[in-house]
């Protein structure tokens, strides 16, 4: 595993100034430039600690979210047998078909749903099954069905994920839901128009349709009979009485199945990318990391202060949200140069490669940027 750079400031001794002695100005400016060398290369050693560093931080994460998809892949499977198996050995039919006295263990059917008995009843037309309900839970599920959503108008099942494929689909929540009713919807149209309709209820406190005005997102919502509101849940889960009751925001116990990968407040934990600029890296948190190396010319030359110099762009593959920090490593014809301190905005960094010589032609240049893209 890479190991940070000690936390050594890499000082330069002082550099004359116009107020400087005579006698002490050629002394102090040969020992300023004789140290640059290895300020130089300190600073670019520090700059590829930290790009080896994000490089394997990187791998380090996109091995954690596979190995934490394939174990929610399994334990669903488990969970899914597991209920499987218990409904069939006590199942007793559609609720609406019993009478009389009814006793744990045993399951029915009813709304669409598989519901456990946790209590005996003396008379099963009672008490009907629902959430929250004293004597019924709901088998835990977490799948979805997914149904199309095309142009026109598609009214919207219990646990129904709709693909709503074109500019003008228009996806219809039901007039009477029943508590605890999920529908979820995916914009896959390449528009922004596609529109839940909420039918007379409200859709996350907001007496508005709700439009899928964002590329591919995708939105589950489970109703609330208590407020008539259409609420946001996270990931696809299964709502028994053991779960905290509806709310805007809640802490879900239950098993989660992330489809279409892991998300942070509907952000992807991790998302890259590249183009001809680099290679980008997006956490969930906001941290952005950039990277590139690419053949360029340079030509060190016009000297100031001693040194000769070039001054050099790297446009980032991908824009931050403010301006990061970055760090440039150059070799030119097999040389390693230093590089001065960056220029940086939020969309690009210029940097200054300098020698105590002139040096010109073909080299290389190693790109490092990190900071905040929202």
């Amino acid at each position: 595993m890479a190991t940070p750079v000690p936390p050594i400031d890499p000082q330069l001794p002082p550099f004359p100034g116009p107020n400087t002695p005579e006698s002490a100005y050629d002394d102090m400016a040969f020992d300023w430039g004789s140290a640059m060398p290895g300020f130089g290369n300190r600073i670019a050693a520090i700059g590829q600690n930290a790009y080896d560093n994000a490089d394997l931080s990187f791998q380090m994460a996109v091995d954690a979210s596979e190995y934490a998809q394939a174990a929610a892949d399994r334990l669903v499977d488990v969970q899914t047998a597991a209920n499987g198996a218990f409904a069939a050995a006590n199942y007793k039919g559609e609720w609406s078909t019993l009478s009389g006295a009814l006793n744990v263990p045993a399951t029915v059917t009813h709304l669409g749903r598989l519901w456990y008995l946790k209590l005996n009843l003396a008379n099963v037309t009672t008490q009907a099954p629902a959430l929250g309900s004293t004597y019924w839970g709901e088998v835990s599920r977490n799948d979805f069905t997914v149904l199309p959503c095309p142009a026109g108008t598609t009214i919207a099942a219990d646990r129904g994920f709709y693909r709503m494929s074109a500019a003008g689909s228009v996806l219809l929540l039901p007039a009477n839901p029943f508590h605890g009713m999920v529908v979820g919807a995916v914009n896959v149209s390449g528009a922004l128009t596609p529109v839940i309709q909420r039918n007379g209820k409200t859709i996350c406190g907001d007496a508005e349709d709700y439009v899928m005005n964002v590329l591919n997102w995708q939105i589950a919502l489970q109703f609330d009979s208590a407020s008539n509101d259409w609420v946001r849940i996270n990931g696809v889960t299964a709502y028994t009485a053991a779960q905290p009751a509806i709310a805007s925001a809640n802490t879900w116990t239950a098993l989660q199945n992330f489809t279409g990968g892991l998300n942070l407040n509907g952000i992807p934990v991790v998302a890259s990318g590249s183009n001809a600029n680099g290679y980008y890296l997006r956490f969930a948190d906001g941290t952005q990391i950039c990277t590139h190396t690419d053949s360029r010319s340079f030509n060190l030359a016009g000297p100031a202060d001693g040194f000769f110099y070039d001054s050099q762009v790297w446009n980032f593959p991908i824009a931050f949200a403010a301006a990061p920090f970055s760090d440039h490593k150059v070799r030119i014809s097999g040389r390693i140069v230093g590089t001065g301190p960056s220029d940086v905005t939020v969309s690009a960094s210029a940097f200054f490669p300098f020698s105590g010589a002139s040096v010109s032609g073909s080299g290389v240049a190693r790109h490092f940027a990190i900071g905040k893209w929202f």
